[in-house]
């Protein structure tokens, strides 16, 4: 709520007669909130001022804007509009009106509206700290976390340090990415005011980030001990357990915060997180659905529910669930990744490395994205874009037995530098021997080599690993036929057909039939 303005305007009401100066008066104490009778009382005397004809363009600004204030503190916003405008047209030189109507520009979302109106309010009158803080919170809202920061910055030399003004700055710097200044903005703040339930979950959130978990759940703890419902401490929390992997007391905070708050898609979704993280995959898809119903607009929500759907085998599910997470944010760098990984497993190599390279864009040093991709292009016979991200790939991460069995695969796959294929599967398998894929892939750089008897070995040892692996099983059944042992060849390959129906077509792709 902010402050009505109380100036000198009552000695105009001594200039009437008597009987019309006495309820002048009356208005105006009502109308500057003088008096005790809350909104509606001082909306009644703002308006009986306006209505007495007997005031100044710059008295009747005043109990325009006053009114504008007490309704708009109501939730009536058109109302408060249109009288913070009336009083701009009767004192273009009122700074406050002009921030007024920026705050209801704010409260309607109209971020850029409610700077300009902040801004000419600042123009008006350099040292209105309120104006300068308006400013702050409508830059921040439309991503400018360093206007915002330098506008909190003047704010704070304008007025002494409140905990509330110390605590908007942190949360700029949070936004800039300045967490050693938030944390010291918060620390100001809680010496200001120490227990302050709302600055000890910002700072908690902050220490999240820098991934000081012991920490932040101490000032969670220590906010909810103060205010035991407040939601965003509640959720805080419940995103620290999870993060330590205690999903029982991350689910137990998140069901708190959605008795407090039933109509937060947050808490619904936190709830479906703890679910998902506990194995609960049913539970956590509805619990997805729950918070998509309260939030339409939820991306993230979509996303996890797609990635649920995902691991329980529903692809046209997963698949709505993730074009309708990036259609609402074109660049959410999670659905574009797990999309790819759908697309890949859906046999569309050319939308998985569309996807990928869109998620690179964003995560240049995902090692794993990187790897994909080149498998993504290499479904697709691109084998120069492949080996170009598989030899990027092991340039970042050298030692990495992923990247190097990356590598050795879409060589293999090519018919490129079997030596070299051979050499990255042994460097790989010395780095950890018990991944079954780089078996496999060894396996098909020596049939490529016509040695099945090795070959036959490294599928075998595939098998140990992964008793169900379809290409293995195939790649053995192969080994075996070109060894004479055409029984089990048979077998092999009729168990493969079993747990891949599309694994002949695929070895064909390699080059390689029964």
């Amino acid at each position: 709520m902010r402050a009505s303005l109380s100036t000198s305007v009552l000695l105009a009401a001594f200039a009437l007669a008597a009987p019309a100066r006495a309820q002048l008066f009356e208005n105006w104490l009502s109308c500057v909130g003088d008096e005790a009778g809350g909104a509606v009382v001082q909306i009644h005397g703002c308006t009986g001022v306006i209505q007495s004809k007997a005031e100044t363009p710059p008295h009747l600004a005043v109990a325009y804007f006053n009114r504008g204030v007490a309704l708009q503190d109501q939730g009536e916003l058109d109302r408060a509009l249109a009288d913070y405008e009336a009083a701009i047209r009767r004192d273009p030189g009122l700074a406050e009106a002009y921030a007024g109507r920026g705050g209801v520009q704010f409260a309607r979302s109209d971020f850029e509206g409610a700077e300009q109106d902040y801004d000419a309010a600042i123009q008006l009158k350099p040292g209105f700290v309120d104006g300068w803080l308006g400013r702050a919170a409508a830059r921040a809202a439309r991503g400018d976390a360093a206007g915002a920061l330098s506008d909190y910055d003047k704010a704070v030399g304008l007025a002494p340090p409140s905990p509330e003004l110390l605590d908007q700055r942190a949360r700029a710097f949070l936004r800039l990415g300045d967490l050693d200044r938030a944390l010291a903005d918060f620390a100001a703040a809680l010496k200001l005011r120490p227990g302050d339930a709302a600055v000890l979950t910002h700072r908690a959130g902050a220490l999240a980030q820098r991934e000081e978990l012991d920490r932040a759940l101490a000032d969670y703890d220590a906010a909810l001990r103060t205010e035991p419902a407040r939601v965003e401490a509640l959720l805080g929390r419940a995103a620290i357990w999870s993060a330590k992997g205690d999903f029982g007391k991350a689910l137990a905070d998140s069901r708190a915060a959605s008795r407090t708050a039933p109509g937060d898609a947050r808490a619904a979704f936190n709830i479906a997180y703890a679910q998902a993280s506990r194995g609960e995959l049913d539970a956590a898809i509805a619990g997805y659905g729950q918070a998509i119903a309260l939030d339409p607009a939820y991306a993230a929500a979509f996303n996890n529910r797609g990635d649920a759907r995902l691991t329980e085998g529903d692809l046209a599910g997963a698949r709505a669930d993730f074009d309708r997470a990036l259609q609402l944010n074109p660049n959410y760098d999670l659905a574009l990744g797990n999309r790819a990984r759908l697309r890949l497993q859906l046999g569309d190599g050319a939308g998985a490395a569309e996807d990928l390279t869109a998620y690179l864009t964003q995560r240049p040093d995902d090692l794993a994205a990187r790897i994909r991709r080149a498998v993504a292009y290499e479904s697709e016979g691109r084998h120069d874009n492949a080996i170009a991200d598989a030899e990027e790939a092991v340039r970042r991460a050298p030692n990495s037995a992923e990247a190097l069995g990356a590598r050795a695969w879409v060589r293999t796959l090519a018919a490129r530098d079997l030596d070299a294929a051979l050499a990255d599967c042994n460097a790989a398998l010395a780095r950890n021997p018990s991944l079954a894929e780089l078996y496999d892939t060894r396996a098909l750089i020596r049939l490529r080599q016509g040695d099945a008897a090795q070959a036959l070995a490294d599928y075998q040892a595939a098998l140990k690993l992964r008793p169900k692996m379809a290409s293995a099983f195939f790649g053995r059944g192969l080994a075996q036929k070109r060894l004479g042992e055409g029984a089990r060849a048979r077998a092999d390959l009729a168990r493969a057909a079993e747990l891949e129906p599309e694994i002949a077509a695929n070895f064909a792709r390699y080059g390689f039939t029964p």
